[in-house]
């Protein structure tokens, strides 16, 4: 076999390789709790024909989405609306802040310590990336724990308004004021997108998109659903009050099983810290060999790798899944 036919074999080969790969990779995904519960809410909400890329500028931007033009709006524009709503004005500044501080870190690592020649590159990159996302996994977070600590409650509050007699679209508005944030905001929004005259399953469908937590999409599919076949609407509320109670159970449960595994996540990462803390009151010579010697360079930097993928795989197994 000549080298232009194992070069061509070869490169089929790979690209089939990848290609597999991907097609597994994509079945994964579709197999996640979340894209199975995504994919059931766009079943019951089904889109209202437009074009993606068609524009909505004449639309109020509190009860619709803006359709986007290019690639990279399309990406970041529902990332901002996103953190619009799990934080408000001050979300956006949150997260420039922490690249800052993230940047800030980088450069001082990148000066003081002695790392490889490529790394100041990677840390001044990746630590600014890294801060933005952790600051926006950490408010979006603690928009849904807030939100769902109250949502249980708000329910029954409607499933007593709906049994006395008041409408489903009247009381939204009315339990607004009842309720802490970030309920309060959400409902309010939603009782006034209903008093300007837009239909239940447009509101709906917008606050779905906008809050994107499971337990609120259920609630909005009870409300389409006994809109479209009738029946007792302040039974079925009360059910899915019972169902998010539990749900708010098993994730508490959840959380105090995986205790024992988080502290031991905190105690692993405190002790290289500790010990070189240590050597330097004790045998500063000994320990600088790490930072004045090539090698040391060299172990200190698998050290820090090795230490920070072990504390990954820890950290991403004791943190089980309740989004079923």
């Amino acid at each position: 076999m000549i080298n232009v036919d194992l070069i061509t074999f070869s490169a089929f080969a790979v690209v089939l390789v990848v290609g597999i790969m991907v097609l597994v990779m994509q079945d994964m995904r579709r197999q996640r709790p979340d894209a199975r519960i995504q994919a059931r809410v766009q079943a019951a909400f089904p889109a209202s024909g437009l074009n993606p890329r068609e524009t909505r500028h004449d639309d109020p931007d509190l009860f619709t989405f803006s359709r986007y033009d290019n690639v990279f709006s399309q990406w970041f524009g529902p990332k901002i609306a996103r953190l619009k709503t799990v934080a408000g004005a001050n979300g956006l500044r949150v997260v420039i802040v922490a690249a800052i501080f993230a940047e800030l870190v980088a450069l001082l690592m990148a000066n003081f310590l002695p790392l490889p020649s490529f790394a100041p590159a990677a840390l001044l990159i990746g630590m600014p990336i890294l801060g933005v996302a952790q600051s926006y996994r950490f408010l979006v977070e603690r928009f849904k724990r807030r939100f769902l600590d109250g949502f249980p409650d708000l329910i029954d509050l409607i499933v007593r308004a709906v049994r006395a007699g008041v409408p489903v679209t009247h009381v939204m508005g009315v339990a607004s004021s009842e309720c802490a944030e970030p309920l309060k905001s959400e409902f309010r929004l939603m009782g006034d997108a209903l008093k300007v005259g837009l239909d239940l399953e447009e509101v709906l469908d917008t606050a779905v998109k906008r809050i994107g937590i499971a337990d609120f999409s259920f609630f909005c599919v009870c409300l389409l659903l006994q809109r479209e076949t009738g029946g007792q609407l302040g039974e079925t509320l009360e059910n899915l009050a019972g169902i998010v109670r539990r749900r708010r159970e098993i994730r508490q449960k959840t959380k105090a099983l995986t205790g024992e595994a988080r502290i031991t996540t905190k105690i692993l990462a405190a002790v290289p810290f500790f010990i070189m803390g240590s050597m330097f009151a004790l045998n500063r010579a000994y320990l600088m060999l790490l930072f004045n010697t090539p090698a040391g360079n060299k172990v200190l930097t698998a050290a820090a790798i090795c230490l920070t993928l072990g504390l990954s795989i820890v950290h991403k197994m004791s943190k089980l899944d309740t989004a079923r």
